[in-house]
């Protein structure tokens, strides 16, 4: 088996393994439930930062701070588009385990926006 055959054929089984964690209903509203919330949060994130950065406070994370440095105000484009494809990820393999790790995400996620309102004041 040549290195391309092997790539090929464990990918078909993740294929395989996503449509089955698709098949079952309660993984597919769950995985609904926190793509909702995990958006949600991402863009109370840039709302927040952006508060934040307006109120003069740095940004913390050095990713988000590289694509500011190069992006200027287009920073959130990287930012919202990771979201999203993450968005895509966690509804095209709803695996509990997946589902646990991205819930993590989210809870980490809406602590930086609370973080965020507390040093622009607004907790």
């Amino acid at each position: 088996m040549t290195a391309g055959t092997a790539y090929a054929a464990r990918w078909a089984r993740v294929g395989e393994a996503a449509a089955r964690a698709r098949a079952i209903p309660s993984n597919r509203i769950a995985a609904l439930l926190i793509v909702a919330i995990y958006n949600a949060a991402g863009f109370a994130d840039v709302a927040s930062t952006t508060m934040g950065l307006q109120a003069g406070a740095a940004e913390m994370n050095p990713v988000i701070r590289s694509f500011m440095d190069a992006l200027s105000h287009y920073w959130v484009i990287p930012k919202l588009g990771s979201q999203l494809l993450v968005s895509a990820m966690i509804l095209w393999f709803p695996h509990r385990f997946v589902l646990s790790i991205f819930s993590v995400a989210v809870l980490t996620t809406l602590l930086v926006v609370l973080n965020n309102l507390r040093i622009i004041g607004m907790l």
